[in-house]
């Protein structure tokens, strides 16, 4: 797959379609992702419409995929790593002209294969705001560098200014009771969780 720079990429145009935007989830522990969540709920404040998908319960299927115009792949950890990067093959088989961006902790970490074999992006640290840069620029063409994100001609530091977040936009995702509960007596119950990590804490 070649990359180019967003100085050199064709603007997109309008990215506010519903599903022009697709955000992909592949693997988040068994509960509901934060990690669609939140940029899902930042993208919609700015004017778009997203689609979400947490393929860890939901199907990604091929109309989904050919309607996106730039696609965004969280990877939180290594697992997510490993089964967004086989996704991200299929996306690219059926929609090979579509921006791929990996975003979350473990794009970072492996940001140089992934710029090399798969992603035209990458984002680490603080995602939400550098994700919403970066739809916004490759839809006007715009080739000012974005804090966070990098590519195959640019690197540049994970994004690190404290972000001001938006209430996570959950409704459309997979409801709760779809993902892990706690086994007490017998009983299976909801299971709430503090996320105090982008993703696994890495040393």
């Amino acid at each position: 797959m070649q990359t180019l720079s967003i100085a050199t990429r064709p603007a997109l145009g309008d990215l506010s379609a519903p599903g022009a935007v697709l955000l992909v989830s592949c693997y988040e522990l068994g509960h509901q992702p934060l990690n669609l969540a939140s940029p899902l709920a930042y993208l919609r404040a700015a004017g778009y419409a997203p689609v979400a998908v947490d393929t860890s319960v939901d199907t990604l299927d091929d109309a989904t995929i050919a309607a996106a115009r730039f696609v965004a792949i969280s990877v939180p950890m290594h697992t997510a790593l490993r089964l967004g990067t086989q996704l991200a093959q299929r996306i690219s088989a059926l929609n090979p002209t579509a921006p791929l961006c990996f975003y979350g902790l473990y794009a970072w970490l492996n940001a140089d294969y992934l710029l090399r074999e798969q992603a035209d992006y990458v984002i680490g640290g603080e995602y939400e705001r550098a994700l919403l840069d970066l739809v916004q620029a490759v839809e006007t063409g715009a080739d000012a560098p974005l804090a966070g994100v990098s590519d195959a001609a640019t690197r540049v530091p994970p994004a690190m200014e404290r972000v001001v977040f938006a209430a996570p936009a959950r409704e459309t995702l997979p409801e709760v009771g779809r993902y892990a509960r706690l086994l007490r007596d017998g009983l299976a119950i909801p299971a709430g969780y503090a996320e105090a990590t982008r993703g696994c804490h890495h040393v």
